[in-house]
């Protein structure tokens, strides 16, 4: 018959383990920043480690805009998106791809749900648009031409991102090392089929013409 073991007992191993769990806890964050603080604060791209990044979606969007009837450059934003950054040596040999959930378009208005319905997102039947890098074209030190394939509405195109490097630093709120960028493209939405209100002849719309201005932060991938 086994017997009980004293509270008192109980209680200075449970501390005992307590106190491993959080030196392994502290240590294991000081380690993170110590690794963190090694990396260089840098405005230049080929001074960045190589490495596989993934993008932060609490400081990464897209917004999109269109010209309304002439009225006004209306815009959106595409949010909690996903993506990963496969910095390599040579900048120009690396490889971004970049999922953007429709269901999460922003307006700010009643237009969020219309715009995922059939006539425009048609986010029902295509949850999900997607863009990967097949080459890129150092265009300065923080510069680049980035081409890949843009997905959307099920259909496939090239695309081109006019993307600048803002710099890589530890973000102090976290203190964990991050990489910043902008990028510009502009589409038109009738080759991806959507063609609703587009302007006919001598007439205005929404134009077919999509401006994208692009903010993305990544950051190391976990081990």
């Amino acid at each position: 018959m086994s017997r009980s073991v004293p509270v008192r007992y109980w209680r200075k191993g449970m501390k005992r383990k307590i106190s491993v769990v959080g030196a392994s806890l502290v240590l294991s964050l000081a380690g993170g920043q110590a690794m963190a603080a090694d990396q260089p604060e840098t405005g230049s791209i080929t001074e960045v480690p190589a490495g596989h990044y993934t993008l932060d979606p609490l400081h990464s969007k897209i917004t999109w805009g269109v010209d309304h009837y002439g009225f006004s450059h209306y815009e959106g934003q595409f949010v909690d998106l996903s993506g990963s950054l496969q910095l390599a040596e040579k900048p120009s040999k690396s490889q971004v791809s970049v999922q953007l959930p429709l269901a999460e378009v922003l307006t700010g208005s009643a237009l969020s749900e219309h715009l995922q319905g059939e006539k425009f997102f048609n986010s029902a039947q295509y949850p999900k648009a997607s863009f990967k890098s097949t080459s890129i074209e150092m265009t300065g030190d923080d510069s680049a031409k980035i081409t890949g394939e843009l997905t959307l509405n099920g259909q496939t195109h090239p695309l081109t991102i006019d993307a600048t490097f803002n710099q890589a630093a530890v973000y102090p709120f976290d203190k964990q090392y991050r990489l910043g960028f902008d990028g510009t493209a502009t589409l038109k939405r009738s080759d991806y089929g959507i063609d609703y209100l587009m302007p006919e002849k001598g007439q205005k719309g929404i134009s077919d013409e999509v401006r994208l201005d692009i903010e993305a932060e990544f950051v190391p991938q976990s081990k």
